[in-house]
């Protein structure tokens, strides 16, 4: 009988452990999906972002003269178009900085 309840008390500790290991984790992922919230309300969705970007970057072509249809067709080949070597990530990203405080 003793041994019974010695067993039954630790079922109710595991359960209880289990439990609580289980809440931590739930803690954890509402922290994760809060985080996840906010980044998207600050940033607006990711569609949206990458459908910006890529008429951003269009624009930026077009006013460069390159024909962005025949660039895919180069790209595929393996070349490149020279107008886009002069094209950088830096170049990209104070174009889109400008339009951002033009909005404000």
């Amino acid at each position: 009988m003793a041994s019974q309840k010695s067993t039954d008390n630790e079922i109710g500790i595991n359960i209880q452990n289990t439990l609580l290991a289980i809440n931590d984790v739930t803690v954890k992922i509402k922290k994760e999906l809060e985080l996840i919230e906010e980044l998207v309300s600050k940033n607006g969705h990711l569609l949206t972002a990458v459908k910006t970007a890529n008429l951003t970057l269009s624009k930026k072509a077009q006013e460069m003269g390159v024909n962005v249809e025949d660039v895919n067709i180069m790209e595929s080949a393996g070349k490149l178009q020279q107008d886009l070597l002069d094209v950088t990530s830096l170049d990209i990203t104070e174009r889109l900085n400008q339009m951002d405080t033009r909005d404000m």
